[in-house]
């Protein structure tokens, strides 16, 4: 009962969340396989001083931040080089599988590391092209298809990802490069904010990491996967 009520917690169907006490964790696994990363890279940036609490003035936790970048990669090789050669490593394979759940705002996905551990991560980010902020919560869980079960009867599904990961970890940004069934190849830069960065500092580090990775402005896209996916299957 306690996975129901978490879930529709993070929607805002109860007037309690303040209640709730989510592990900040990593969004990606630095390792394939590995229990999520604790308190690493849970920090905000120093501009980002709005809590919770303006929205719900029980609740005053700030929630984490990074800013993201997500681009479509024509070649795929020249990218994975690129970027095995800016961060001195073959990069981390990491499987996953990602099911979107119906939510009145913000998005609600559970990523299945298909190793019986997961994660149930609520985010927020506008719908831009560039360099965006993202604010997200995240919490454990070492049984995905029985929260995935509770979550799809309280909720509803809204759809499901696919992909193969490889992480490259290039200083303060992680750097995704995804096969995404259905959609193909792309990447994605998360630079984690540091406690004393502002966000412009952030959309720098992402714009120079661009340049070096030889990302142009043209490829670029909007949205999650799930909305790619989603507007394929509405052209076609």
């Amino acid at each position: 009962m306690w996975l129901s009520r978490h879930s529709a917690l993070l929607c805002g169907r109860f007037g309690f969340f303040s209640r709730l006490r989510l592990c900040a964790v990593s969004c990606s696994q630095t390792a394939a396989g590995a229990p999520p990363q604790r308190d690493c890279f849970a920090v905000k940036s120093s501009t980002d001083t709005q809590t919770d609490s303006s929205r719900n003035p029980q609740n005053s936790r700030v929630m984490p931040s990074n800013v993201e970048i997500k681009a479509k990669v024509s070649d795929l090789t020249q990218f994975a080089e690129k970027a095995a050669q800016l961060s001195q490593s073959e990069g981390t394979i990491i499987r996953q599988q990602d099911t979107f759940f119906n939510c009145s705002q913000g998005r609600l996905k559970l990523r299945d590391f298909m190793n019986e551990s997961g994660q149930l991560i609520f985010y927020e980010r506008p719908d831009t092209d560039g360099p965006k902020l993202s604010r997200y919560s995240i919490s454990p869980t070492n049984d995905p298809p029985s929260l995935r079960a509770v979550l799809s009867d309280a909720l509803g599904v809204k759809g499901e990802v696919r992909k193969e990961r490889r992480l490259f970890m290039i200083g303060q940004t992680r750097v995704h490069l995804d096969t995404v069934e259905g959609l193909g190849n792309y990447m994605e830069l998360e630079v984690v904010m540091r406690p004393e960065q502002t966000v412009e500092e952030g959309q720098r580090v992402a714009e120079d990491l661009m340049e070096k990775l030889g990302v142009s402005k043209e490829s670029l896209v909007t949205g999650a996967y799930m909305d790619l996916l989603l507007k394929g299957r509405k052209e076609t």
